[in-house]
């Protein structure tokens, strides 16, 4: 076979081999909305639990998720702070061309809180202080879904009012940026469900290093060891990935994701800088 033609058909095999993931794919698109009221609800997490497909639905409730083929068999999770999470077949969200989903709002148990006339203190948790040569760097999957990074605090089954939260931060491609505060329960291997359900989402800058969010407004009090999370929400989808760098201290690990609802990735060798200013009583 004359080498032109070996040439021709290898480039047109390369094209097929890289062109084939990208027309096997289906475009899901959909709204999302609270059933109290009919209102969007923003940033809402979209994904397939443990696996590394998701999105998070825009400021208008608006999502879109490219799915290959192998994925059709599973569900399709949406979760959003203060509604109940709901699940979907890929199969259903397939049948309907933009599917509205609707979620209910959480009725929240309050848990019953000690008065006491003690004395209380303010103390600072976590990992206060950064190493200058140790930083870590976290890059989005896509430039349609979210990085979270999470720390341990210990509280040491003291009641803790939590104050504010404390980041090292900067990226050199964006003065600032959007994000949210989670807190997860502890359970010894990495972080587990949601235990703080309220919407915690600021604007931060990105030029200054440490970063503050104010939290006492939220009345967040916790008595268990806990995970805080900062998780990078994206102002323009379909734009270029995000990069952003995150202060740290040599020793430990800490856990991270870049897809919603994905599974946690631990790195060791190194702890987030990042903490909580707490009111306590004193013993």
């Amino acid at each position: 076979m004359p080498k032109r033609v070996l040439l021709q058909l290898f480039f047109l095999l390369q094209v097929l081999f890289f062109s084939m993931p990208l027309h096997g794919q289906t475009i899901i698109k959909g709204t999302i909305r609270s059933k109290a009221d009919n209102a969007p609800i923003p940033f809402v997490n979209v994904g397939i639990k443990q696996k590394s497909v998701g999105t998070v639905a825009t400021a208008e409730g608006a999502f879109s998720l490219k799915l290959l083929p192998e994925l059709f068999d599973d569900s399709l999770t949406f979760s959003a702070i203060g509604y109940q999470e709901y699940s979907v077949p890929v199969k259903v969200m397939l049948a309907d061309n933009a599917p509205a989903i609707v979620l209910n709002e959480k009725v929240n148990t309050l848990n019953e809180v000690q008065v006491t006339s003690r004395k209380a203190r303010t103390r600072k948790l976590g990992v206060t202080s950064r190493m200058p040569l140790i930083m870590g760097n976290v890059e989005t999957k896509g430039s349609d879904d979210i990085v979270e990074l999470v720390q341990l605090i210990e509280v040491n089954g003291r009641l803790s009012d939590i104050l504010a939260a404390k980041f090292y931060l900067i990226s050199n491609k964006a003065d600032s940026a959007t994000f949210r505060i989670n807190f997860y329960k502890y359970h010894g291997a990495g972080p587990a469900q949601r235990i703080v359900e309220k919407s915690i989402i600021n604007r931060l800058p990105l030029t200054k290093g440490w970063v503050a969010v104010d939290l006492e407004k939220y009345n967040i009090t916790l008595q268990e060891d806990f995970y805080l999370g900062i998780e990078y929400l994206p102002d323009n989808p379909g734009k270029e990935k995000f990069l952003f760098y995150y202060g740290a201290v040599f020793g430990g690990h800490t856990y991270s994701r870049n897809v919603s609802l994905g599974k946690w990735k631990k790195t060791t060798g190194g702890r987030l800088s990042a903490y909580v200013t707490v009111r306590q009583v004193r013993e």
